[in-house]
Formats: structure tokens, sequence, C-alpha cells
């Protein structure tokens, strides 16, 4: 079993510490290198991704062809198109490399059989769900109080390091704000 899951899934569930070598089998080490799409919008979707390395991003194009980014997938980090994944036809949003990336990768069958064969796992997956939930409102209550300038600096203050790792227009994208007045709130963020 990969020590990176293992210490990820023993945080959260560690009773399971005893069954934890039984799921290996289950997942799939992958590597992908930057800008490779992973799940691209209208694919039909049958993976889980958990990073160990690296940065992902979801997004969707618009009917102009202009990229929304609206999640961040980094180490630690599950990520799939979830609608998708759980049984629409096709995904509505693209998952794409922001660096090369090493992933763990289970099928959807896969996952389904551990979760049948592991329960706890399901209690693992819901505590997953429900941070990431929480972090989701969060952002929505934060994006919807403030105005774009202070969003940049709430974010740039909250993950300083992150920040580094995003190209300048897919940070834009996610604030909902051109590369300029990025520039513009960068300037002003660091003066």
């Amino acid at each position: 079993m990969n020590n990176q899951l293992s210490r990820h899934i023993l945080k959260l569930i560690p009773t399971f510490e005893n069954e934890i070598d039984k799921i290996s089998g289950y997942f799939e080490a992958q590597s992908f290198p930057k800008n490779h799409i992973l799940i691209d919008q209208g694919d039909s979707v049958d993976f889980f991704y958990f990073v160990l390395k690296g940065c992902l991003h979801m997004y969707y194009t618009d009917q102009n062809g202009e990229d929304h980014t609206i999640h961040f997938a980094i180490e630690d980090w599950w990520v799939t198109e979830y609608n998708a994944f759980l049984g629409n036809p096709t995904a509505s949003f693209s998952i794409a490399a922001l660096e090369d990336v090493e992933v763990l990768v289970i099928k959807k069958y896969k996952f389904e059989e551990m979760l049948l064969s592991f329960p706890l796992m399901a209690l693992y997956f819901n505590k997953i769900h429900m941070r990431a939930y929480g972090a989701a409102l969060q952002k929505q209550k934060t994006f919807a109080i403030t105005s774009k300038k202070d969003f940049h600096s709430y974010f740039t203050n909250l993950y300083p390091v992150l920040i580094q790792r995003f190209p300048d227009e897919v940070f834009a994208s996610y604030m909902g704000i051109s590369t300029e007045e990025l520039d513009d709130f960068n300037k002003n963020f660091r003066s």
C-alpha cells in the first residue's frame, strides 16, 4: 500500500490499521505530464484520483471557448468528475495537470467493490467529501460577501505557497477576473 495514502486514511480512520494493506490491489499508480487532460468535458468517467504529487485543476469550457477553473487538487486530495463518475453519461467538467503529477487511480467498479468489502472506507470517503463540501460552502460564502480584490487577498494570505503553483490565467479564471485585473491585484497585494 502506498504510504502516503495509508497515512491519509489512518489519520481519518485509525481503526482501519489492521486492514489497510488489504486495499492496495484496488489502486494503480500513474503519472501524467504537465498540461495532460485526465478527464475531458464530454468524456465518460470511470476513474477516481488521489494526488500523490503535483497539482490538478477542474474547469469547464464555455460556449465562447473560455476556460473557467472551479477547483484545484493538490497532494492528498481526491478528485474526479463526480457527476459522471456517479452515473451521468458524460463529464460536464475537465480535469488537467497544472504540473507533472503522480496519482493513485481506482476504477469505478473497484471503488464500489472496495466500499462493499471494507465499510470503513465508506466512512473515510464520507469524511473526505464532508470536508470538501464544507470547504466549497466556505468558498461560496467568502466569494459572495467579499469583493474580488478582497477574495484575492483572502486566498493569497490563506494559501501563499499554493498560489505560486497556479498559472495566472488559471487563477484569474478561478476568481472570475481577467489576467490584467489579477496583475493589478498582485501589484497592490505586494505593496
